[in-house]
C-alpha cells in the first residue's frame, strides 16, 4: 500500500483497448507458436502478455546476469566460454561422462572389444561388430598395452 509520500505511477495507457488487443493476440500465429513451445495455455499466455504490457515496471520472472557480475558474486560459477569449452570436450571425447561414450566400433582398431567394454559384457550382443578375434574387455582393462589384431 502506498504511503502519503510515495508516488504510485498510474497504469500505462495502451494504444488500443485491452479487449481488442486480447482478440488480436489470441489469433496471432507467433503468439500461438510461443504458447505451444512453452506448453502454456494460449489464454493464460495472452493474459500474461497483457499484464506486462499494462504494468511495465513489474519485474520479469527471469533475470539474465552478465558473467562479470556472477563471477563477482561467486567465483566458482563457470562463464559461458568455460561451459562451451567443457561441452566441446565432452563432444570430442576428451571428457567421458559414461562408458557408452567410448569409441563405438567404427574405428579399425579392435572394435569388438571396445564395443563389449562399453556394454560391460563379454557376451556377443545383437548388432555388435562381427569381428570376434579381438581381446576381451577385461583383458584390455587389465593390460595397459593394447594387443594388436591381425589385419586381413
Amino acid at each position: 500500500m502506498a504511503g502519503e509520500n510515495q508516488v504510485v505511477p498510474p497504469p500505462k495507457k495502451l494504444k488500443k483497448p485491452v479487449a481488442e488487443l486480447r482478440a488480436e493476440l489470441l489469433v496471432d500465429k507467433d503468439v500461438i507458436e510461443q504458447a505451444r513451445m512453452l506448453k502454456v495455455d494460449l489464454a493464460e499466455y495472452v493474459e500474461k502478455i497483457l499484464d506486462y504490457a499494462q504494468n511495465p515496471e513489474k519485474p520479469p520472472q527471469l533475470v539474465i546476469t552478465p558473467d562479470e557480475e556472477l563471477k563477482a558474486q561467486d567465483p566458482s560459477v563457470p562463464t559461458v566460454e568455460e561451459l562451451q569449452t567443457h561441452l566441446e570436450k565432452i563432444i570430442n571425447g576428451e571428457v567421458m561422462i559414461s562408458r557408452a561414450q567410448q569409441l563405438d566400433g567404427f574405428n579399425d582398431k579392435d572394435a569388438d572389444a571396445r564395443y563389449k567394454t562399453a556394454l560391460a559384457s563379454d557376451a556377443a550382443q545383437k548388432g555388435a561388430p562381427e569381428a570376434r578375434k579381438g581381446a576381451s574387455p577385461t583383458a584390455l582393462q587389465a593390460d595397459p598395452k593394447k594387443p594388436s589384431t591381425p589385419k586381413n
